[in-house]
Formats: structure tokens, C-alpha cells, sequence
């Protein structure tokens, strides 16, 4: 059994953006709307991003605020089912 390197969370995060730029490369043809990257503190899950298609700044920051109100409805559900400790 060989050792095998214990992987770096810092270039799983890394890889995260650099998929997001590749996407960005590939559609270049297409209209760009944004791109947003979420990566969650102390390795939550999911790790979740957003690439728009449509050139409306309103659109694009209610799709944010819209992920990251269920995010934080989740941790606050998930809070509350923990109780007081």
C-alpha cells in the first residue's frame, strides 16, 4: 500500500473557480448575464454556482439572493431541530 497525498481542500475550492471560468470560455458566444461562485465556510455542502444568460442586473442579483435566503433557511432549520445545548 503506498502513501498517497491527503488532497488540499484549497485546490478543491480552486478547481471550483477554474470550472467556472472554463464555462465562461465555452460560452462565449452566448450573452453573458453573470457568474457567481458560492463555496460555502467549513466545507458545506452544496457547493453552488450560477451563470445567467440574460444581460438583467435585477434578474441575475435576485437568483443570489434567492440561493442564499434558502441556504440560510436550512441552517436556521437545521439550528432550531438541534435545540439548546
Amino acid at each position: 500500500m503506498a502513501d498517497e497525498p491527503v488532497p488540499d481542500p484549497s485546490e478543491d475550492r480552486a478547481q471550483l473557480f477554474e470550472n467556472m471560468a472554463a464555462q465562461v470560455r465555452l460560452n462565449k458566444d452566448a450573452t453573458f448575464g453573470g457568474a457567481f461562485l458560492m463555496v460555502p465556510p467549513g466545507g458545506a455542502e452544496p457547493f453552488s454556482s450560477l451563470m445567467l444568460n440574460q444581460e438583467q442586473p435585477a434578474i441575475f442579483w435576485s437568483a443570489i439572493q434567492t440561493l442564499s435566503k434558502v441556504a440560510l433557511d436550512e441552517l436556521e432549520r437545521t439550528q432550531r431541530q438541534g435545540g439548546f445545548r
